[in-house]
């Protein structure tokens, strides 16, 4: 039953994280998104506008921390609370943006996304305890890549999603410290990576999203999660260079936006205009010719 209703919470927090609002077709190719669940409440930062940005929360029980940066490829995120709680929080980020390569398609790039966390937890029974603790901590990673004009949107790109089978690589990495005991302290870290053959000329998707998840359970005391120090994405690419949509991604310069070619009705109107000024130009030259 614990293990159901844990299971349950893990999904749901990434539902939550990845599916809150609805993103039109023309809007930017690049977002940040902090996101904070708690005590039922939730802090959505999502933007399409911005290329960074934050979610904090803090009280005498808690402590919740969501920072993404595009221009850095970091995602920071800290977690706090305290029990007994049957109550569960998240600190989440997310982030995307479209990148377009220009070099060699001989050359492998590699994709990486670097992520590590300190937890601890200082937890202890003041009576006989449970039959079984409803305690959770747990850390998910997830990191795709796709190929422009894809179906993959902010909403769907991960392993969850409904546009997986797209991907040129998607990823995710969940680990859970049920086995550990009340009280305890480690560090974790990993890595999601992958070396892929792209074209030159053509633009693609980057999306990746670190969450922290924890339930106190019965347990009084405290559970902290600190991935301040960070989760990362990295290119590397021997063979070429990128420019991002956000003009900011990694260091990356902005791309160049295509040129809108104009509708046939625009045309008709712009000839029909070069008309006018033709008939103008040509009045003119007749009333100085004879003046």
């Amino acid at each position: 039953m614990a293990t159901c209703k844990l299971a349950h919470i893990v999904a749901l927090s990434m539902t939550i994280a990845i599916g809150l609002v609805v993103q039109s077709p023309a809007e930017a190719g690049y977002f940040v998104r902090p996101v904070l669940q708690y005590d039922g409440e939730l802090q959505d930062g999502y933007s399409n506008t911005l290329t960074s940005n934050s979610a904090t929360f803090s009280d005498s029980f808690s402590s919740f921390e969501a920072h993404v940066d595009l221009a850095t490829g970091t995602i920071k995120t800290y977690l706090e609370m305290n029990g007994p709680s049957n109550g569960f929080g998240v600190s989440t980020g997310v982030m995307g943006d479209q990148i377009r390569y220009t070099g060699s398609s001989d050359e492998a790039v590699t994709f990486r996304f670097d992520f590590d966390s300190i937890i601890s937890a200082s937890q202890f029974y003041t009576g006989t305890p449970p039959d079984f603790d409803s305690r959770y901590i747990g850390i998910q990673a997830h990191f795709a890549v796709y190929e422009a004009g894809s179906n993959a949107t902010y909403l769907n790109w991960t392993e969850l999603g409904t546009v997986s089978n797209e991907a040129l690589f998607v990823g995710s990495r969940t680990m859970s410290f049920q086995d550990e005991p009340l009280e305890f302290g480690l560090s974790y870290s990993d890595s999601l990576v992958a070396d892929l053959f792209l074209t030159s000329g053509r633009s693609y998707d980057i999306f990746s999203a670190f969450n922290l998840i924890a339930q106190p359970g019965q347990s009084v005391g405290s559970i902290t999660m600190n991935s301040l120090n960070t989760s990362t994405i990295g290119i590397t690419a021997p063979g070429g260079s990128f420019t991002s949509d956000s003009g900011e991604f990694l260091g990356f310069s902005q791309t160049p936006q295509a040129s809108a070619v104009p509708e046939p009705a625009t045309w008709a109107m712009m000839i029909g205009g070069f008309g006018l000024v033709g008939a103008a130009m040509r009045r003119r030259e007749t009333s100085v010719r004879f003046a």
